[in-house]
């Protein structure tokens, strides 16, 4: 778990510099000085456009994690075709997009335009937000392969929240209209996009061949099955990312203002996905080259340890989150009352998925990855099918409702798969006990009396939950690699202090 640890570490670390810049655009900046539906515009073309740029790879970065591995071992750099055609297949998914984009307007105006007529007015920038998502997640994807995992975070998350925050500020300060803002927004990727190119380019691994190799001969026949089985899949699950969203504007009277104030708690809920996305990226590459060697035992200690840390990070995140969730709801002002619920129900549901650990990554680099499609189309329908009941029925938290309810299920069903087919479960004695503390540590600062300042009562809780949270968990080492990190935290800074 060295490199994980290491890299895992200084990925979350340049993550949570981004989210805090995140933090300073959604909570002030958009939640103050933008109207809501212009902030729930911005919001709903992003996670549309991050959809369908997923639909545009046509299943292909999948394949890249799971086969490159095998082009490695067998192909020098200069022979290897695997990006080539991988780069290809998200040419023609661009292409693809933008003749679906126009065929499907009208159909899309008809569902939005009666409660967000906003979106369908700016309808033509979900091509540039799409085209620039699309090269982000395809040179991530080669940056992942050749390990090259923190400059992707500090891509994504830093400097593409640094460029918004400076259009965010031209349009608080009026140097921009209202158009202009959500177009510079359109690309705001763009920058990010050419940090990676440039680190992809000056690495050299990565080469675009065109002759078809003897590797590619061989295995064609399971890429394109491979491919074939992730493209469906994604084409059941086009909407899933923006589904609440879209299903929110469409169904719901508050329209696009409902979207932003739904866009806090998922916002919220995503800082807890922080440690997944630091070690998604080196743990995948891991796990491909473990089911490449047929290295059970390691898989298994990447699931349980994976699993572990990622569920006390977000537990621990959960719980301070949550108690002040109230504080949050004040200091933003009227209209963010459901605030609490929202958090409460997306986070419950994603820390079942953070505790379910690397259970998708195993699962769909296996040779069982057809039950990888299974689930997703499973977890599609459910999350479809309850968003339209539960909208409609209760509104806004309907959406949190009905997007939790199918990831839990999503979960279960690829830990019975896992279970049933390797005998993998990430769960121990460990889990029950960070659990027990965690709960025990959210009651005791639950319960303290507000202090009427909004900054001191914030500290107050903060404090006191994190220290019954960590001390316990520090003590008891429920998990050897926080421990270790923990250690070298103090002694590097023990080494600073006497410098």
């Amino acid at each position: 778990m060295g490199i994980v640890r290491k890299q895992s570490t200084y990925s979350t670390v340049f993550i949570y510099i981004g989210f805090a810049i995140g933090a300073f655009n959604t909570l002030w900046l958009l939640a103050h000085f933008v109207p809501k539906e212009i902030a729930g515009l911005s919001n709903l073309l992003l996670t549309v456009s991050i959809t369908f740029s997923t639909f545009a790879t046509l299943g292909s970065i999948n394949a890249l994690y799971k086969f490159y591995p095998f082009y490695r071992s067998y192909l020098p750099a200069n022979k290897n075709d695997l990006p080539f055609f991988i780069t290809a297949a998200n040419v023609v998914g661009c292409a693809l997009f933008i003749i679906c984009s126009f065929l499907f307007k009208n159909y899309i105006a008809r569902k939005l335009g009666h409660n967000s007529p906003l979106f369908i007015v700016h309808y033509k920038l979900l091509l540039p937000y799409t085209i620039t998502y699309l090269c982000l997640i395809v040179l991530e994807a080669f940056c992942w392969t050749i390990k090259k995992t923190i400059i992707t975070n500090v891509a994504r998350e830093i400097v593409f929240r640094i460029v918004n925050s400076v259009i965010i500020l031209l349009y608080i300060f009026k140097v921009i209209s209202v158009e202009t803002f959500l177009r510079l927004l359109s690309i705001s990727y763009l920058p990010s996009v050419l940090i990676l190119l440039y680190v992809i380019l000056k690495d050299g691994t990565i080469k675009i061949c065109t002759v078809i190799s003897r590797v590619t001969q061989r295995l064609y026949t399971k890429i394109l099955t491979f491919i074939s089985f992730h493209f469906t899949g994604i084409l059941i699950s086009i909407i899933p990312p923006a589904i609440d969203n879209v299903m929110i504007a469409g169904l719901s009277s508050g329209g696009l203002s409902n979207v932003w104030i739904y866009t806090i708690p998922v916002y919220l809920v995503s800082i807890m996905e922080v440690p997944f996305r630091s070690m998604a990226g080196i743990t995948t590459a891991l796990i491909a080259e473990a089911w490449k060697n047929k290295d059970k035992e390691k898989i298994e200690e990447l699931y349980k340890k994976t699993s572990l840390n990622l569920l006390i990070i977000g537990a621990a995140l959960f719980g301070i989150l949550l108690l002040n969730m109230d504080n949050l709801a004040r200091f933003l002002g009227p209209g963010y009352e459901l605030l609490k619920i929202l958090f409460l129900i997306k986070g419950i549901a994603k820390l079942i998925d953070l505790g379910a650990g690397m259970n998708a990554q195993i699962l769909s680099l296996s040779q069982y990855w057809r039950f990888d499609f299974y689930t997703s189309a499973a977890f599609i329908s459910v999350n479809v099918v309850l968003d339209f009941v539960l909208i409609k029925i209760f509104g806004v938290i309907g959406a949190a409702y009905g997007s939790g309810i199918a990831l839990v299920f999503y979960n279960f069903a690829r830990f019975f798969y896992l279970w049933k087919f390797y005998g993998l479960q990430p769960f121990s004695s460990k889990t029950l006990a960070t659990l027990a503390i965690g709960a025990i540590a959210f009651f005791a600062a639950y319960f303290i009396p507000y202090t009427k300042n909004i900054f001191l009562d914030i500290a107050v809780r903060t404090i006191t939950f994190g220290l019954l949270f960590a001390v316990p968990v520090l003590y008891f080492r429920i998990s050897e690699d926080i421990n270790v990190l923990f250690q070298t935290a103090i002694r590097q800074f023990g080494n600073s202090k006497i410098k």
